[in-house]
């Protein structure tokens, strides 16, 4: 991590986290998942899927490598094992649980309404996501975007565009940030007019600031939820250290 002298200082009306690589590293879990599919298929590189799919959706990484295996019913299946079967290899991302749990804090404490204004929206199913927030100990949001609502996954930005729709900042003058490692996901929540947070989990800095990311950094370790507006409705959060942030974030007190 970079350590800066000035903060990064953003305001948004909400929040919507990616799982997999910005909630929890399971790249090691996924990784081997894919290696074990990949045992009894020669036609599947288990190593070429690790390297180019991660943020996609399951579904749409086997319907390419592997069409008979494109099950809806049973790819569901494969993933709700995970993290019973690999599970040992995945570890919450330093910070992300403290943050989540903070957005969710100040929406029910500070807001006219109590109501959420956070979300997570990811490329797993049902089952697996919801595994990983109990391993987590996060309870499931009110807005929970998994595989199975959406019919396009990253990089389309139909997941994060519901999301934000369904708390009710769909407004393009609202202000949204999204939380993402992975190159996909930054491309869904930039089309769905979000600032990004781009966390350097699976990818190195240059290649998630590439992707778009606005802000970059390692983890959620150094994220602080300052105060939050009523009048505005912003939450004001402050980024302490970090790779690189867009000078509009670096002029704001």
């Amino acid at each position: 991590m970079t350590y800066n002298k000035q903060p990064a200082v953003f305001y948004v009306n909400a929040a919507l986290f990616d799982c997999d690589g910005t909630l929890v590293n399971s790249t090691g879990a996924i990784s081997e998942f894919w290696r074990d599919f990949g045992k009894t298929r020669p036609h599947v590189n288990p190593e070429e899927i690790i390297r180019t799919s991660h943020g996609c959706r399951t579904f749409d990484v086997i319907a390419k490598w592997s069409p008979e295996d494109a099950d809806v019913e049973q790819v569901t299946k494969w993933e709700g094992e995970i993290p019973d079967s690999f599970g040992q290899f995945a570890k919450p991302i330093p910070g992300a649980v403290e943050l989540v749990k903070s957005f969710d804090k100040f929406s029910k404490e500070k807001t006219a309404n109590g109501a959420q204004r956070w979300a997570i929206v990811t490329s797993g199913t049902l089952p697996l996501a919801t595994k990983w927030l109990k391993l987590l100990t996060i309870q499931k949001p009110d807005v929970f975007i998994t595989a199975e609502k959406v019919t396009k996954g990253k990089p389309h930005p139909q997941g994060y565009q519901s999301a934000r729709d369904t708390l009710g900042y769909q407004d393009a003058n609202k202000k949204v940030v999204v939380f993402e490692d992975a190159p996909a996901g930054i491309t869904a929540g930039k089309g769905a007019g979000a600032m990004i947070v781009g966390i350097c989990s699976t990818y190195d800095p240059e290649k998630v600031r590439k992707s778009g990311a606005d802000i970059v950094v390692d983890d959620l370790s150094s994220f602080e939820i300052d105060s939050y507006n009523p009048e505005t409705d912003e939450f004001k959060v402050v980024v302490n250290d970090y790779h690189f942030a867009n000078e509009e974030f670096l002029q704001k007190v």
